[in-house]
C-alpha cells in the first residue's frame, strides 16, 4: 500500500519535502516497495498520521 505515500526519488525532492514542513511533523521511510517489512511500516505510518 505504500503507493498511497508519496514517493520521494532523488535529493532535490527530499529537501524540498523537508523545507515544505516547517511547522509539522516529517515521517521519511527510507526502503523498497517490494519488501514486505517496508509496507507494514506504511501501514503503521498511515495509521497514525493519516
Amino acid at each position: 500500500m505504500s503507493f498511497l505515500l508519496p514517493k520521494l526519488s532523488c535529493k532535490k525532492e527530499v529537501d524540498q519535502a523537508i523545507k515544505s514542513v516547517a511547522e509539522k511533523v516529517l515521517v521519511l521511510r527510507f526502503g523498497r516497495d517490494s519488501d514486505a517489512v517496508c509496507l507494514q511500516l506504511d501501514d503503521i505510518v498511515r495509521a497514525f498520521f493519516f
